[in-house]
């Protein structure tokens, strides 16, 4: 019996010994998997979480063995576009001295606390997160005044509260004032536009300039302000808005440019504002001049509006004479350059010039918040509302048959 029951424990011994020799043979080749075939605790975790539909299609995956991520999925990378804005308030004044430092006041004290406009293009299908940033300067422009508006505007502090400009983190993203507004003094009195056309030729104009990759802008814009502060500057980020919108619309017509001068070209746009008073804010002898103006208007040109006709001679915008005008740096050199119509009738010439002899300049309007000032130095009587309607009637008139006749024009270099 004993020899018998040694050869069935030695038999039972080796079958014991086979099994676990075959046990640990399965067990390390666990640990021999591919890399890609290898499951995290964490990823079944998360794949246990899923819908049902989503485990089925993972693990066909897995059983295909065909991709080299089966953990995770791809996703599309946000785009990330900086834009960067030079803005130059532009304000042509004369004799303002008592009104040009509430002005400033409220323009420095509001831009200094107002986050940068931040615009998103609608031209792309990409997922884009757009940052901005802005630089504002200043300028005033004397038109030959004579109760020292220039030397007071020179000589005093703007930003008094330095530490404001510098207080505001990064993430607030405001604009970044200038410490000191700029005064460029004419020697004897020429009128508005002449001031306006003065102040353009000293700004710095450049091209849009992008990075090899397209994803940094810089651009240089001009906002054309009254100095009694009539306009809401509030309104300053619907305009830039109208602009992006008008200059990425034109865009799309023209080719992307590969020149410095073609992309000046698909640069060119101006905003005009279209004034909106309060309710029972107007002046009566404010709203009897524009009336005569806008008839004087619309008897030379078919009309100023460009919703209802398609004619070469309509100007593009119904409010011609709003002194808020906001436009790229280039753009107001274009327009503004050599004037011929100096004084309260240059707003038609520059637009006549805009929508009627260059090819290329988009222009569009913006609604904007206004309150009649009262100083004004262009009207004090209904008399005078009817004697400047004539004279603008007069220079109006006189504009479109000098420009017809070839007396007037516009340089090769303005009208490309």
């Amino acid at each position: 019996m004993m020899p018998r029951f040694i050869s069935h424990g030695r038999r039972l011994l080796a079958l014991l010994l086979f099994g676990l020799i075959l046990h640990l043979s399965i067990y390390s080749n666990a640990f021999h998997l591919p890399s890609s075939l290898r499951v995290s605790n964490h990823n079944l975790q998360h794949s246990c979480q899923q819908p049902r539909h989503h485990q089925h299609h993972q693990s066909t995956a897995l059983l295909t063995a065909v991709p080299t991520n089966i953990v995770g999925t791809q996703t599309t990378k946000k785009q990330i576009i900086r834009n960067h804005y030079n803005l130059t308030i532009l304000i042509p004044a004369y004799n303002e001295i008592d009104r040009i430092g509430e002005t400033l006041c409220t323009y420095i004290n509001y831009m200094k606390h107002q986050p940068v406009y931040q615009h998103i293009t609608t031209t792309s299908s990409l997922k884009q997160s757009v940052i901005s940033t802005g630089q504002c300067s200043i300028l005033v422009i004397d038109d030959g005044s004579t109760d020292g508006m220039c030397r007071y505007i020179q000589e005093k502090t703007w930003l008094d509260d330095q530490s404001s400009n510098d207080d505001l983190n990064e993430g607030d993203n405001c604009w970044k004032v200038e410490e000191q507004v700029s005064c460029i003094s004419l020697p004897t009195n020429e009128g508005k536009g002449a001031a306006i056309s003065r102040g353009m030729m000293e700004l710095q104009c450049s091209a849009e300039e992008r990075n090899e990759h397209g994803n940094t802008r810089t651009r240089s814009i001009v906002l054309v302000a009254d100095a009694d502060g009539s306009g809401d500057i509030a309104c300053l980020d619907d305009m830039i808005h109208s602009l992006e919108c008008l200059l990425e619309s034109s865009s799309t017509t023209i080719k992307a440019a590969t020149t410095a001068a073609a992309a000046n070209e698909n640069d060119l746009a101006i905003i005009v504002g279209k004034r909106q008073y309060p309710q029972s804010k107007k002046s009566p002898l404010r709203s009897l001049l524009s009336w005569g103006f806008r008839t004087c208007v619309s008897t030379l040109f078919i009309g100023t509006s460009t919703a209802s006709s398609n004619n070469a001679n309509t100007l593009g915008v119904t409010d011609t004479q709003c002194g808020f005008k906001l436009m790229t740096t280039h753009t107001g050199k274009v327009l503004y350059r050599q004037l011929n119509l100096k004084r309260w009738s240059h707003d038609v010439e520059v637009l006549y010039r805009a929508s009627c002899l260059c090819r290329n300049v988009s222009v569009g309007e913006c609604s904007v918040n206004w309150v009649d000032k009262d100083g004004s130095k262009l009207v004090s009587s209904s008399l005078d509302a009817v004697v400047m309607s004539a004279v603008m009637l007069g220079e109006i008139g006189k504009m479109r048959l000098l420009y017809a006749l070839g007396r007037w024009n516009m340089s090769p270099r303005e009208s490309e």
